[in-house]
């Protein structure tokens, strides 16, 4: 396995993350919001789309391992059990949630003057 084969899908998220981030900006923005809030809101959006994403990847495989390929066999919460998700799950997820939060920070700088 070489670098790539770790990086690249570790990456996956962020494009999602940041792009979710960017058009609640920019619907804040026709809407008058202010910049740092509306990049904020984004921030907090693309990250739950991610999060959300890897909470349903750990159902899926619950369901597959233990559940008889049946929804109805999972525990109610059983994917948000962030400490059984795999660490490519975990990874993933904080690149994708670090990335929107320079953006916001970079952008909450920029309007501050």
């Amino acid at each position: 396995m070489n670098a790539e084969d770790v990086i690249a899908p570790m990456l996956a998220h962020i494009p999602i993350a940041i792009g979710i981030q960017l058009i609640c900006w920019a619907i804040g923005h026709a809407l008058g919001a202010p910049a740092r809030a509306s990049i904020w809101i984004g921030w907090f959006a693309g990250s739950a789309v991610c999060v959300m994403r890897e909470i349903t990847q750990r159902e899926y495989q619950w369901i597959e391992a233990y559940g008889d390929g049946l929804r109805r066999n999972m525990p109610g919460y059983e994917g948000m059990k962030v400490w059984e998700w795999n660490s490519h799950s975990i990874s993933e997820t904080l690149a994708a949630i670090a990335a929107a939060g320079v953006v916001a920070i970079a952008i909450s700088i920029a309007n501050r003057r």
